[in-house]
Parts: C-alpha cells; structure tokens; sequence
C-alpha cells in the first residue's frame, strides 16, 4: 500500500513529502531581520531550527508574508557581540510559512523561513567568512 504525499503522520506531527519533517531542535533565542529592500529591522524570536530552517516568532504588524527575504543576524552592525565569541553571524532565509498566533496576552506570527545554503559570519573588524552550510 503507498501513501500519498501530504498525508498526516500523528506519530511525527508531520506531513510526508514536508520539508517540516526534518528533525527540530527546540532553540530559544533572539536575533534580527533584515529587510535590505525596505530597510526594515525587526527583532524575532527563534522557537526551533532544523538543517535547512526556522521557526520564529515575531510581532504582528510588520506585514511578514510568504515570499519574503530577510538577513537574520544575531546583532545588528555596531553593537557588541556576546562576551567570548567576537563575532556576527548572518544568514540569508526566505520566508515559506506565517501563521498568526495568540496568547492571553498576545498576538504574534509565527514564521518559517528556510535557510539560505551558505553562511556567514564576520569578526570585529568586518570581514566576512563565508561556509557552506
């Protein structure tokens, strides 16, 4: 017997044929999104990662839609890194998902964005150092 693709697993919480089946590491964090076009900069929060993507959390009101592309940082140009690292580690992702979310308090999207395939990360004087994923 096959399945079709798109068929529900509830033993993973996936669809077959999704890329949301990969593996997710519950990561909490902050970091920034760029919009180079708009020059808009807001500041999200990362709810998981896996290989190849992201899900974020960010605040309603910024238009965040599917299609999109955005440098996710994890501190702006100018500002200090964390103590011990040095450096700033920048991502290009484009966004495949949103969903509006919401809590007693709250109203957020909740955002997946898939990753570019090369990284990079420059240290306190600027220069870039790029990786393949």
């Amino acid at each position: 017997m096959s399945v079709r693709p798109n068929t529900f697993v509830p033993q993973s919480g996936a669809y077959i044929g999704e890329r949301r089946a990969e593996s997710r590491e519950a990561v909490i964090g902050n970091l920034w999104m760029i919009d180079g076009h708009s020059s808009t900069i807001l500041r999200c929060r990362c709810v998981d990662v896996s290989a190849r993507g992201m899900r974020l959390r960010v605040p309603l009101g910024y238009g965040v839609r599917e299609g999109q592309l955005y440098e996710l940082t994890s501190h702006l140009p100018g500002q200090s890194s964390p103590p011990g690292l040095g450096l700033m580690v920048s991502r290009r992702a484009e966004v495949v998902r949103t969903r509006i979310i919401s809590s007693d308090d709250e109203y957020n999207v909740d955002v997946g964005v898939q990753l570019a395939p090369t990284r990079t990360a420059k240290i306190n004087n600027g220069d870039p150092i790029t990786a393949l994923a």
